[in-house]
């Protein structure tokens, strides 16, 4: 099944697909892993609150890099701006805070603020801790529970295998530019 639906994924992930449009792989524990072809055919898992709030963490190809980002959003956050920064500080559990620079982006219907990050570690305690506290202006702007987070994120790491693989099997063999060096038989 994961086969088809990654062949499906590269039949249709030229122009056509807009850019919003994703590719589902798999529902798990509460979790949506999702594929992306504006992320360069990469991997990520979703999951919404009844509060409004949305949570996605995932790879983001492009040509020259390749990047973990978390996102996230809540509908009643309508005063952030598109493209603007936005100072945020990130804890699992009781574990020492992350800090970074959250860009507010777009995403379907409203503003999420997005962290790029290249730190493994970030996905290693998203995926073993059980909450997530975020923090704006030294004030706490959500507490979630992260109840099937470990699940989640091994299926990602499925899913992107399998792109992966696919991609790499696509690809045409390189070309030996002199004809010549082999021999005949």
């Amino acid at each position: 099944m994961k086969a088809i639906l990654c062949v499906g994924l590269f039949a249709v992930s030229g122009p056509l697909v807009a850019q919003s449009e994703t590719i589902p792989w798999k529902e798990v524990a509460g979790w949506t892993v999702r594929i992306g072809p504006s992320m360069g055919n990469a991997c990520y898992v979703t999951t919404s609150y009844e509060d409004g709030t949305v949570l996605r963490l995932g790879f983001e190809f492009s040509d020259s890099d390749r990047l973990l980002y978390f996102s996230l959003g809540d509908t009643k956050w309508k005063s952030l701006e598109d493209g603007k920064e936005y100072p945020v500080r990130i804890q699992f559990d009781s574990e020492t805070p992350w800090n970074a620079k959250a860009s507010a982006i777009k995403v379907d219907s409203f503003t999420h603020l997005k962290v790029n990050t290249r730190n493994a570690d970030f996905v290693s305690e998203f995926s073993k801790k059980l909450g997530l506290r975020a923090f704006y202006a030294e004030k706490q702007i959500v507490s979630l529970r992260l109840g099937g987070s470990s699940k989640a994120i091994d299926e990602m790491l499925s899913c992107q295998q399998a792109t992966d693989k696919l991609a790499n099997a696509q690809k045409p063999a390189p070309k030996d530019e002199d004809p010549f060096t082999l021999r005949p038989l």
